[in-house]
């Protein structure tokens, strides 16, 4: 049995832990985000894409966190160093789509040309993880385009931005801010979603509960 006491409030019990980077998951009713969480000499970091732009700050807001076992605590200054890389040069457009991009060690963006910097707050992190971990760390082709159902989603979406639905369409996947903080329970990667669905449903009950819902 895995032990969901390790998902924490970001910010809670963390000053005794040793620097660290964590998969971070904000909820409520109608917003849910992906983040990393980063403590590294006793500060804390949040770094994600927002939607808008790539953020690299003081730690401002609230998340539910679990420490990634796949990044060593030593490794924590040099993951700090490819993050402030990243902030520097990346230009993330959002939209649904993942197909195994990732920045590279310089935060170069290493990309489906006809797609371009296309992603989600997790596209983002998981793109970043692959990147610095130098190998996949979800099998994303678990993930099918049917993993997003907004109805002709990919359609409009290609219209709106004048994209080849043809060349784009194998990368159309999402993998949700809970499926990423799920996917912190595991470290032999690559994580696949049959592991994260086992064990989906337990942390969601388990966030609900530390908020009260």
């Amino acid at each position: 049995m895995l032990d969901l006491s390790a998902i924490i409030k970001s910010g809670e019990d963390s000053g005794s832990i040793a620097d660290f980077v964590a998969l971070g998951y904000q909820y409520d009713d109608r917003y849910s985000h992906a983040a990393f969480i980063i403590q590294y000499e006793g500060d804390l970091i949040e770094f994600h894409y927002d939607g808008f732009g790539v953020v690299y700050s003081a730690l401002l807001d609230t998340y539910f966190q679990k420490i990634t076992q796949t990044i060593h605590p030593d490794e924590v200054p040099a993951f700090i160093v490819y993050c402030k890389r990243i902030k520097e040069k990346a230009k993330p457009i959002y939209g649904y789509f993942y197909s195994g991009e990732f920045y590279d060690s310089e935060g170069n963006y290493l990309m489906n040309k006809d797609l371009g910097e296309r992603m989600t707050c997790v596209g983002f992190c998981l793109n970043v993880l692959k990147g610095f971990l130098e190998e996949d760390y979800i099998d994303y082709t678990d993930w099918g385009n049917e993993t997003h159902t907004e109805p002709d989603y990919l359609q409009s979406y290609c219209k709106r931005h004048q994209l080849d639905m043809s060349k784009v369409k194998a990368s159309h996947r999402r993998v949700t801010p809970l499926e990423y903080l799920t996917s912190g329970l595991f470290s032999d990667l690559p994580i696949r979603k049959f592991q994260i669905d086992s064990r989906k449903d337990d942390v969601k009950e388990y966030v609900l509960n530390q908020l009260g819902v």
